[in-house]
């Protein structure tokens, strides 16, 4: 029987398939908005908001947005808000200079009269961060013991360090934010970051299971008028540590010592802050002079017969690390103090006044300068402790972004910390292909986390550097990624995968 033309075709298609060789269907090569988009969405699906924004950093091209217009507490982000603008406004080079004078007659060895400090706001002087910094004192009571003054009736004063009508701390500050040393208060003077060292010792012999029969001893470094300080201790506690505030109005440090069935550590140290720097300048002061045998009487200079009229006479003046240093430690370690100091500087540089209200007012006209809309991005502070500052991924990476298109921009990137090497993201994806790539400031508050930088793509000629912003509002306490994991996962992507 013969098969019609038709049939023969028919059973040709159904043969020939199997004849064919397979061809299997390969899934799609990742991308970085493939496996963002995966990211995100499955944190989202726990309640996280997520807003992100990434453009090439020469061009300004976005190259992936999601929700890039979502407003999010900014946290310790706002530090480059702050730094860039202190940056813009003096250059790299700026230093503080706070100079110090003698008020009044030196007869011989003696000196009747004042040792007077003209505040500059210089966030660094006493501190411990940089060499030329912690000898502050010892440099002093050097140039006193240099001019032959052996004996010293008189008063440390600091002049021009009111803090002015908008008090010691910002607007929208948490209260059990601001009884930590973290929060030290931005005073116009500063004196060793404003925290002095606080150590415990228990008795000798001592079991932290009992009452001890003796008192803790409780020492301050450097030794000033302390405020009163009550230890409680805490046994069999989950986990030994040391956590000591300063109370709100008594002005009294509390502390809380815990030990565990393990751990029962003898002595235990931690940085309060302190409300008045003056006092603690002065006697950090006092200490050096007495090391070199120079004693003061705390009377004022009028109360002395003074046989010949007052004179006033430069002794020295204090600088600062240059701004580009500053502003380092400021990002890298995330110093809330700094950055509020340097905000504040700026602001009194644009405006002639320190306050919050007119920062507020100077930095909105900072960043309209360079394009940003108070709706993308509005500062209430310097660091990013207030509750008021809001921020979008496009704000923040607005502030990147045009910060590296002026002089000061090296600097600026510098200051940000890198994955897996330093500062804040030193433990950070150093075990991925982003270590090292990635130079990002981070913000941490309850809840939130935000990350904003630059991350280098070594395989894309055509965008080998881009600038990113990545915020997370709303976190869950148990997330099944943390906010670091997710930055990570993102990181990585962000430095090996194309585009699309």
């Amino acid at each position: 029987m013969r098969r019609s033309p038709l049939a023969t075709l028919l059973l040709a298609a159904l043969v020939l398939p199997a004849c064919l060789p397979r061809v299997t269907t390969r899934p799609p090569s990742p991308s970085l908005t493939t496996v963002a988009d995966s990211l995100f969405e499955s944190v989202e699906n726990e309640g996280t908001l997520a807003s992100v924004f990434m453009v090439d950093a020469a061009t300004g091209t976005p190259l992936y947005s999601r929700h890039q217009h979502v407003r999010l507490l900014p946290a310790s982000t706002m530090k480059v808000v702050s730094t860039s603008a202190a940056l813009s406004a003096f250059g790299p080079d700026y230093r503080f200079r706070t100079p110090v004078r003698l008020e009044g007659t030196q007869l011989g060895n003696l000196f009747l009269g004042d040792l007077v400090v003209e505040a500059s706001g210089d966030p660094s002087l006493g501190s411990w961060r940089f060499p030329e910094t912690t000898v502050a004192c010892e440099q002093l009571a050097e140039a006193i013991h240099t001019r032959g003054i052996q004996q010293w009736i008189g008063a440390v004063r600091v002049i021009n360090a009111d803090e002015g009508p908008y008090g010691l701390f910002g607007p929208g500050w948490a209260w059990d934010d601001a009884a930590y040393a973290y929060s030290a208060a931005p005073s116009l003077f500063v004196f060793r970051e404003n925290v002095v060292d606080l150590s415990l010792e228990r008795p000798e012999g001592q079991d932290c299971n009992t009452q001890p029969r003796r008192p803790i001893t409780v020492r301050y470094s450097p030794a000033f008028e302390a405020p009163p300080t009550v230890v409680y201790l805490e046994p069999n506690a989950q986990r030994a540590g040391l956590g000591c505030v300063r109370e709100r109005g008594s002005g009294s440090i509390r502390c809380v010592w815990r030990s565990t069935a393990e751990q029962c550590p003898r002595k235990a140290n931690m940085r309060v802050a302190i409300d008045d720097p003056r006092a603690l300048f002065a006697s950090c002061l006092e200490e050096s002079l007495a090391v070199r045998g120079i004693w003061r009487v705390p009377a004022a200079p009028q109360t002395a017969a003074v046989p010949s009229a007052t004179t006033s006479e430069p002794l020295l003046e204090f600088v600062s690390p240059s701004l580009a240093e500053l502003v380092k430690v400021t990002n890298k370690e995330s110093l809330n103090l700094y950055a509020e100091r340097l905000g504040l500087r700026f602001t009194r540089e644009r405006t002639g006044t320190e306050s919050y209200t007119a920062l507020r007012d100077a930095m909105a006209q900072e960043l309209t300068r360079r394009g940003i809309s108070p709706r993308l991005l509005r500062a209430a502070d310097g660091s990013g402790l207030s509750r008021y500052n809001v921020a979008t991924a496009q704000g923040l990476v607005g502030v990147i972004y045009t910060s590296l298109k002026e002089p000061y921009g090296p600097a600026l990137l510098e200051s940000l910390p890198i994955a897996g090497v330093d500062g804040t993201l030193a433990n950070t994806a150093a075990n991925n292909g982003a270590k090292g790539l990635i130079r990002a400031k981070t913000g941490t508050l309850s809840g939130q986390k935000a990350f904003v930088g630059v991350a280098e793509r070594p395989h894309d000629s055509e965008h080998p550097r881009v600038v990113f912003a990545m915020m997370l509002g709303n976190i869950d306490e148990q997330p099944t990624l943390t906010a670091n994991q997710v930055f990570e996962r993102f990181a990585e992507a962000m430095v090996s995968l194309p585009l699309r």
